[in-house]
């Protein structure tokens, strides 16, 4: 090699690298641009006997450089960023909407309640009730401004979403063609890459990092295959699938991102992470979705609620109150709370509809409704976000069937439900925006309570009673009127409280006030408990009550010398408990009545077993006194204790009621008298037998009945003994039946023990004392149900009534504020991260104005220094020639 071709290397040599610098410096503001250098490299030496002379120099390489390292890092933080950021802007607009004092629904609920609590002031006030129904008005409003906004932020969502798959369809094509490029150039240059097609394939990486996370994987000839999400393919070599935005088959109200690839379309949505694709899905899928289902839960519950109670009033005109707002579980409502999957099999003529049945225990949760088969009854239910199970459930084989979870009921009216169907149930995404006033006139507004309780003037004792509460004008179990208040304007019956003596009450229908008569089921032989305020009905709505009926109760025993029988028969008594909750039926150890047992012992026995209460008395009436008149004047034994008559006393109605009332004995075992002068009712409170013998002659008599026995007379010398009556109360769910008909029946009726109502009794009262309970026709002037319903503002009414209506709004705004800070911070600290990220990939990659100087200095003195080789090779060629001329 000569000494002017070295020098030529040289000079090539340097002059690349003097035009790769240059090119450097001139794209030093270029975006994606990466710095370049000349990788040169000893030209290979030449043996010339003594040794190896050397060449020159070669260029092997035009570089880039790069840390593959540094720009996937660049990458990543890229992604997290924009995640991050598109997250914290979307949710301080909900942020600032609902904690905002002026657009916030706090105030709304505030001002509403505060008009309740006037309205309670004065019930009578025609403004003080028009101002109840401005402030609900102004609260329904409120409702529906904070839907629109939200649904109004879901719209730009979607529109954002479309947008952001458009922009990544455009970069996916982008690459592609790219890798096709470069793949071309490779083929062409011995393999070596096209640096401007390497930068504009990283730069459409970092463009696509921005909208979605993505994985770059090496391929064949220079290309690459891009992942985006949890794997999915978005490029393959030269070869880019689309993603389409279509609705949702599960959810028509939400858009889903589907891939195409081989002509299958995979639905990919919830793979979707990074970028700010990532950022928004996520927003729509917890952030807005929670604070949507979060508003609608406080609506549906404020109205239900507030329904609930205002039904338990009487309005102006005497009427029990309706629905204060619509119906939460109007047809519509049910409807739209439900959507079928499209994919389910034709035909479409499923119908299913949601119903709110406990408002309290609704979730802010969106449920997937699955047949899984193997049969076509076979449910699973599972959060539609998490995919949690939540209940599974076998429908009955005919419709409607009925499935029960989270406050819901399912019903599964009509239709070809089979195996592979799918349903969403949204139950309070459109709360807010359904709920809406149902009064419109003052009048209708249930201030007072229909329930009305009175003390009789004449009561001896101090007892007082409550004022009465309404619980229910519809039951709880059948959805159907009350008794009570099936007639408008009227309670049905009236009932009368009153004692019968200090320490027992019995409760009567007052239709007639002028002859009470038992109620259905009876409530005879009340104890009353001294210290407490007895509750004289059940708060149960499936308490159930039924007597003892058998052909031996409460007959009278023909009389005999030596009466030891009350003529009860043996009895065996199933007793059967249904579980509430599973439906599971489960039996108890039989319970066996002996022969002659007293109703006392008998209802002692039934109390001890779950699920039932039972108390027992013995009543008996004694007339027709009869004394011949010879000899001593006659008397009776009670239960063993022969009565002395008081002095001067004759065998009479009253001296014996008397004579009972006076023995210490009876009076411990409870048993007393009462006459009315020609008849005594004889009374065992506990339900001990009575025993009734004729001290006297055998002229001497007397005639005993009971109300369900045949009278009979017991001459002197003889007696009877009578057994008592069972009442028995039944909870929810308890069966009893008999293998017989001697003291129950053999299949007894329960008949519902449950009033809708009920009153309480305390203090100190005294035999005759009474008190009565009707319906309230004169309540205009009372407050107590708008005091109720002013109250459900710090009650507990969400959430299994674990939070007030307040609490829970508190609760959402307190999630998306800390969503928000939490985003803030982050998007401070990701971009602090990608700044970092960027400035060591900028380090390494990017163009250095003062190192790219020096080189250029360098590499301009490396030239020079070349020609000066090549000016002497020639300066010594030129000597040579001159040598020979």
């Amino acid at each position: 090699m000569s000494i002017i071709n070295i020098g030529l290397t040289g000079l090539k040599a340097h002059q690349a690298a003097l035009a790769v610098t240059g090119n450097n410096v001139t794209n030093a503001n270029t975006e994606g641009y990466t710095r370049q250098r000349v990788e040169m490299a000893e030209s290979r030496s030449q043996y010339i006997g003594a040794g190896y002379l050397g060449t020159g120099v070669s260029i092997t390489d035009i570089k880039r450089l790069t840390d593959q390292y540094l720009t996937d890092q660049v990458r990543i933080d890229q992604s997290i960023y924009s995640n991050v950021e598109k997250l914290r802007v979307n949710v301080a607009q909900i942020d600032s909407l609902l904690a905002d004092a002026t657009t916030g629904l706090s105030p709304a609920m505030s001002s509403f309640f505060s008009a309740l609590q006037s309205a309670a002031d004065d019930p009578s006030s025609v403004p003080e009730r028009q101002l109840v129904l401005t402030q609900a008005q102004g609260l329904v409003n409120r409702f529906g401004v904070l839907y629109n906004r939200l649904d109004s932020q879901a719209r730009t969502v979607d529109q954002d979403i479309r947008a952001q798959v458009t922009r990544i369809n455009s970069l996916a094509n982008g690459l592609a063609q790219v890798n096709l490029a470069i793949s071309s150039s490779q083929g062409n240059a011995q393999g070596k890459s096209p640096n401007d097609l390497m930068d504009q394939r990283e730069k459409i990486l970092r463009d696509l990092s921005e909208i979605v996370s993505v994985t770059a994987i090496p391929g064949v000839e220079g290309q690459i295959n891009v992942l985006i999400g949890n794997g999915q393919s978005l490029v393959v070599g030269n070869r880019a699938n689309v993603l389409t935005v279509e609705k949702s088959e599960e959810d028509p109200t939400r858009l889903d991102i589907r891939v195409s690839e081989n002509g299958q379309q995979t639905n990919i949505t919830s793979q979707i992470t990074g970028g700010g694709l990532g950022g928004v899905l996520k927003f729509r899928d917890e952030i807005l979705r929670e604070a949507l289902n979060s508003m609608g839960r406080i609506a549906f519950v404020l109205a239900d609620t507030i329904n609930q109670q205002h039904q338990l009033g009487v309005d102006l005109e005497g009427n029990l109150g309706k629905n204060f707002f619509d119906d939460i579980n109007s047809e519509d409502n049910q409807i739209a709370r439900v959507f079928a999957h499209e994919g389910n099999a034709l035909p479409n003529d499923r119908r299913l509809l949601a119903e709110v049945i406990e408002s309290s225990e609704l979730t802010t949760r969106d449920y997937t409704v699955q047949f899984t088969g193997p049969s076509s009854t076979d449910v699973l239910v599972t959060d539609a976000y998490t995919g949690e199970k939540i209940t599974r459930g076998k429908l009955t084989s005919y419709l409607p069937a009925y499935l029960e979870f989270d406050g819901l009921r399912l019903r599964f009216e009509s239709g070809s439900f089979q195996t592979g169907d799918s349903f969403q149930v949204s139950p309070t995404r459109f709360g807010a925006r359904d709920v809406a006033m149902n009064l419109t006139r003052v009048e209708e507004i249930a201030l007072g309570s229909p329930v009305r309780t009175d003390t009789d003037l004449g009561n001896i004792g101090n007892a007082r009673i409550t004022p009465g509460e309404l619980l229910d004008v519809r039951s709880p179990i059948t959805g159907g009127l009350l008794p009570a208040f099936a007639l408008p304007g009227q309670m049905t019956p009236p009932i009368l409280v009153r004692f019968i003596n200090d320490d027992y009450y019995e409760v009567l229908d007052n239709s007639d006030p002028s002859n009470p008569v038992a109620l259905v089921p009876p409530m005879n032989n009340q104890k009353y408990i001294q210290g407490i305020t007895n509750q004289i009905f059940t708060d149960e709505p499936g308490m159930t009550g039924l007597s003892a009926l058998g052909t031996t109760v409460g007959q009278v025993p023909a009389s005999s010398a030596t009466p030891t029988s009350n003529g009860y028969l043996a009895q065996n008594l199933t007793i059967q408990v249904r579980d509430l909750e599973t439906g599971i039926v489960t039996q108890q150890p039989t319970l066996a009545i002996a022969d002659d047992a007293s109703a006392e012992d008998i209802a002692a026995t039934l109390k001890s077993r779950n699920g039932i209460d039972a108390w027992a008395y013995t009543e008996a009436t004694i007339t027709n006194f009869t004394d011949d008149g010879s000899g001593t004047a006659p008397t009776l034994r009670i239960n063993g204790q022969l009565l002395t008559l008081p002095v001067g006393g004759t065998f009479s109605a009253d001296d014996i009621a008397e004579a009972i009332n006076g023995d210490s004995t009876l009076k411990d075992l409870k048993i007393t008298a009462k006459s009315d002068g020609t008849t005594v009712t004889l009374r065992s409170f506990t339900g001990k037998d009575l025993k009734i013998e004729v001290i006297g002659s055998a002229g001497d008599k007397v005639d005993v009945d009971t109300t369900r026995g045949s009278l009979i007379t017991i001459p002197g010398g003889e007696g009877t003994q009578i057994g008592g009556q069972i009442e028995v109360r039944l909870q929810e769910g308890v069966r009893l039946t008999a293998d017989n008909n001697n003291i129950f029946q053999q299949a007894p009726v329960a008949v519902s023990a449950y009033t809708g109502y009920t009153a309480g009794i305390s203090g100190t009262p005294k035999k005759g004392d009474q008190f009565t309970i009707d319906y309230n026709t004169e309540g205009t002037s009372d407050n107590r149900n708008a005091l109720a319903m002013a109250g459900l503002e710090t009650t507990g009414t969400v959430g299994a009534e674990v939070s007030t209506y307040n609490e829970a709004y508190s609760q959402l705004v307190e999630v998306v504020g800390s969503v928000a800070s939490q985003v803030e911070i982050d998007s401070q600290s990701s971009k602090s991260l990608l700044t970092q990220s960027e400035n060591r990939w900028q380090e390494m990659s990017g163009v250095n104005l003062d190192e790219e100087a020096g080189k250029l200095i360098q590499f301009q003195a490396a030239y020079n220094a070349s020609a000066q080789v090549v000016s002497i090779a020639r300066q010594l060629f030129d000597t040579l020639l001159s040598t020979f001329r």
